[in-house]
């Protein structure tokens, strides 16, 4: 049993391996005040499920804003940016909420995923292809990175070339979000971040001009109310979109080929089951949850998990352990690719805040299993020790993973 006793998320050792201490939350505090934090840490499956169903109680809205913000980050975004974007999706409140999404899910229909199969796949073995036949390839980079940048960016008509700054932004982005950021990597994420938004906003600008097919032309041209959107309003979305579009699916990629490395007969049956591409994408992201946790604000005094919440407290509601609480998944640490409750999982959290690209994330992570498995077999990671996850109290996502394979 894990103590809880000077319990950190910041801790490498906590970030390497979260689920005891998970289990010993569930188990001994399950709504546990992490003074470092300042917040309640809510662990159970079905006490995360009620908050997130309860938006009239636990918000959205201020639940993103990292702490101990540099000043100077203020001042660029302020002065060199377009100030403080408003709030659409992620971190908003019905019925302003509720507006944002519905012209979003438009955009991100379980159909327009359907029909992008044939063309995820043909990504999918461009990337492969680069690396097939060396025999080894940092997977990160040579996969879980480029597939799904490459295809939220086709999506949203960004150029393939801005590849490598399209990621540069969008880790700039969620980075702060995982409050361990240095000040001065704050700031240069600030300098990163106003670069997009700029960028965006001339293509946005320039879509109304020049309509074309792709997402940012239907956001830049679709009336709500009766008016365009504000461009600082476009750049919220467009930039949660990009998150939504990349990060989860990179992250779970990279947990999904670790995976393979230590289980050679599921990959076996990968190849030879390829159908089994999107139940592996399910358990993965059960068992290694790319967002750990997501933040709400307790609008009134409440009971959660048999304990007061005082009003205007913050929760963070941890998706990873909620994954693997037994009493919703039995033998949760078990990887089971047959699990018939897989699915159930929080990774995309529930409600109306439910992922906008839960179903592109799970096309693409069943693609690049499946893809993977045809064409390489014997997986193995060239140095099991030298896997490190990317420091945040949110994400989940390793630095770099190393392989080497046969081809098949």
């Amino acid at each position: 049993m894990k103590s809880l006793e000077n319990f950190s998320l910041a801790d490498p050792d906590v970030r390497a391996c979260p689920y005891p201490y998970y289990k010993a939350m569930r188990d001994e505090a399950p709504a546990f005040f992490l003074e470092g934090l300042n917040c309640w840490i809510i662990s159970r499956y079905e006490d995360c499920l009620e908050a997130l169903r309860k938006p009239e109680v636990f918000s959205s809205k201020m639940g993103f804003n990292p702490s101990d913000i540099p000043d100077e980050v203020t001042r660029i975004h302020n002065e060199e940016g377009f100030g403080d974007v408003p709030d659409t999706l992620v971190s908003n409140d019905p019925p302003s909420h509720t507006r944002y999404r519905k012209l979003v899910d438009r955009a991100f229909t379980a159909g327009r995923v359907r029909k992008m199969e044939s063309y995820i796949e043909q990504v999918t073995n461009e990337q492969i292809d680069l690396f097939i036949d060396q025999g080894s390839v940092e997977i990160m980079r040579g996969l879980a990175i480029p597939l799904p940048v490459y295809v939220i960016a086709d999506q949203l008509g960004i150029p393939r070339s801005m590849r490598d700054r399209f990621k540069e932004w969008s880790d700039a982005a969620v980075e702060p979000l995982g409050m361990l950021v240095t000040p001065e990597r704050h700031i240069e994420c600030a300098k990163l971040v106003v670069e997009m938004q700029h960028y965006l906003a001339d293509v946005a600008e320039d879509r109304r001009k020049n309509p074309q097919d792709d997402m940012i032309t239907q956001l830049a041209t679709c009336e709500v109310e009766g008016k365009l959107l504000e461009i600082p309003e476009l750049l919220s979305i467009i930039g949660q979109l990009l998150g939504a579009g990349n990060e989860t699916s990179t992250s779970a990629i990279g947990s999904a080929v670790v995976q393979m490395t230590r289980d050679p007969e599921l990959v076996e049956r990968l190849a030879a089951e390829p159908e089994l591409g999107r139940d592996f994408a399910e358990e993965i992201l059960r068992h290694e949850a790319p967002v750990q946790g997501l933040f709400r604000r307790a609008l009134s005094e409440t009971t959660l998990a048999g304990v007061t919440i005082p009003a205007g407290s913050l929760l963070n509601l941890r998706y990873g352990s909620a994954n693997h609480d037994e009493r919703k998944f039995p033998d949760p640490e078990r990887f089971d690719v047959d699990r018939e409750n897989a699915s159930a999982h929080l990774s995309f959290g529930a409600g109306i805040h439910h992922c906008i690209g839960a179903q592109l994330a799970r096309s693409e992570i069943g693609m690049a299993v499946r893809q993977l498995a045809r064409r390489a077999k014997n997986i193995q990671l060239v140095d099991p020790d030298s896997l490190e996850y990317a420091p945040s109290v949110i994400l989940r996502g390793l630095k770099s993973v190393e392989i080497k394979f046969d081809k098949r």
